[in-house]
């Protein structure tokens, strides 16, 4: 871009110098402001600032053909600038027409967008037109009375143009400054731009070589799996067949199992009743065995009155002895009494008489006392009687007590068994319900089975149908990938010659002050 502008500032510079040879053969032939005299005495003045120019622009071409972007060339270009409007000033006779070529100057030199050399050459002009005033006012000025009011509006247009011209440059290159930062984010984002196409580029180019693959591997599954629907539905066919033998046999079974847990039903019914009437016997046993020991209670009372009776008897009969002693003894001593009376005559007639009813009373007390051992024996025999018989009753009582005791134990263990038996019918029956239940389900779930089996029977033929159309879509997606492959192909190009044009073309934005 530098080489650039140096090269178009060479170009108006051969242009400023033939103005001047134009303005200088102009003025020297016409002689408009000047008189001969004039011409005559200014002759070495104006040959040197015509030359000034041109050895100017001969040093500005030198360095720009060593280096055609040499830091020194706008600087030189500033004074070739600078010495072209002072030439034409000068060869011009100092006329103010060519004063004008000072805003010329400014114009072309504010094409190097540095403030510096604008400085540079107004300071220069300044410097000329200062010095002018106080030596060769004539020369530079056209006149010898040319006032200070028109030297100040001269220095103001100056200053005023070239700080516009500065406050212009400061702006672009501020301006330049954000277009350049905003240059490179959107050129940073440009180079990941286009590596995120490559890459995109390269991923796409896999991925459609992986979708080709997969087309492949696609069509070759599809061709089997077109083999194994056929073989599908003949094996549905007869999948339908052996379903239907076993609804039927799995009918039977359903009956089967509904007649058993009816059985079952009738058996855990009859088993209750079982367990019910031994629980009921049970409990009359327990009422005989609860009586008969009350019996035995009673026999043992019983036989242990007969044995006080006995004892009452043995006292009877022990008294009765005494009494029989007595008796005895009464009567000898009745005997005695009489032979003591007769013994006594007269006197013991009294006691002879006491002596026989004392005798009386003896005998009839012996009478007594044999009707009383009669009766004591006959209690005795009877007492011992029943004491046999109460002892028969215990033994047997005691033998019955065995057999209640043994039925008990009996009756125990049936009622035992019946109520094992009754858990176990209503484990079985609950069983059977629910071996009935999953015979339901089961039945239910074969049944849908079997209607799954021939409804896959008949989407066995959808299914081929959808198979080859899927062939048909995996072929134009084989076609569609590689038409993508060729469009990835041509990102890939357009991206690889948008990175060699970004690399080769980039904008060259560069602030100077």
């Amino acid at each position: 871009m530098e080489k650039k502008k140096n090269r178009t500032m060479l170009m108006f510079g051969a242009v400023g110098l033939l103005l001047i040879l134009v303005i200088h053969l102009t003025h020297r032939n016409l002689q408009l402001n000047w008189n001969g005299n004039d011409f005559k005495s200014y002759t070495s003045y104006l040959y040197t600032y015509l030359l000034i120019p041109f050895v100017l622009y001969g040093t500005t071409f030198f360095v720009y053909l060593k280096k055609r972007n040499h830091v020194a060339i706008p600087w030189l270009m500033s004074l070739l600038f600078t010495f072209i409007s002072i030439g034409m000033i000068t060869n011009g006779e100092g006329m103010v027409v060519y004063h004008f070529s000072i805003f010329l100057v400014i114009a072309l030199i504010a094409f190097y967008d540095r403030t510096e050399i604008i400085g540079l050459m107004t300071l220069l002009f300044a410097l000329f037109h200062f010095v002018a005033m106080f030596w060769g006012m004539d020369f530079f000025y056209g006149t010898d009375n040319y006032s200070w009011f028109m030297f100040s509006l001269h220095a103001v247009y100056l200053v005023l143009t070239s700080a516009g011209t500065s406050y212009q440059i400061l702006q672009k290159n501020a301006h330049i400054k954000e277009l350049t930062e905003h240059s490179n984010k959107k050129q940073a984002e440009a180079d990941q731009l286009l590596a995120q196409l490559q890459s995109v580029g390269k991923s796409l180019e896999n991925t459609t070589d992986v979708i080709n693959q997969t087309s492949r591997q696609s069509s070759q599954s599809f061709d089997e799996m077109e083999g194994l629907m056929q073989r599908r539905g003949q094996n549905a066919e007869e999948q339908v067949q052996q379903a239907e033998k076993h609804a039927l046999n799995l009918a039977d079974i359903q009956a089967a199992v509904a007649q058993i847990s009816k059985s079952i039903e009738v058996v855990s019914e009859q088993a209750k009743h079982t367990s019910t009437a031994t629980q009921d016997g049970k409990v009359s046993l327990s009422k005989i065995s609860s009586h008969l020991h009350s019996t035995e209670y009673s026999f043992t009372e019983t036989s242990e009155t007969i044995q006080s009776l006995q004892t009452y008897s043995h006292n009877i009969s022990q008294l009765t002895k005494e009494i029989a002693s007595i008796t005895d003894r009464t009567k000898l001593l009745a005997l005695n009494a009489s032979i003591e009376a007769a013994r006594a005559g007269e006197h013991g007639k009294g006691f002879s008489v006491v002596a026989q009813e004392v005798q009386n009373l003896a005998e009839q007390s012996g009478h007594a006392t044999e009707r009383i051992f009669s009766i004591v024996e006959a209690i005795g025999e009877h007492v011992t009687k029943a004491s046999n018989h109460a002892s028969e009753g215990r033994l047997k009582m005691k033998t019955s007590l065995d057999h209640v005791s043994q039925l008990k134990g009996n009756f125990k263990g049936i009622l035992e068994q019946s109520e094992e038996v009754e858990k176990q019918t209503d484990e079985i029956s609950a069983s059977s319900q629910q071996l009935l239940s999953t015979v339901d389900l089961f039945s239910h779930s074969f049944e849908s089975l079997l209607e799954f089996t021939k409804e896959g029977k008949g989407q066995n033929q959808n299914i081929l149908h959808l198979s080859k159309q899927q062939v048909e879509r995996v072929n134009k997606m084989a076609m569609e990938a590689q038409r993508m492959t060729k469009m990835v192909q041509d990102v890939q190009r357009i991206t690889e010659d948008m990175g060699g044009e970004h690399v080769g073309q980039k904008p060259n934005l560069k602030v100077v002050s």
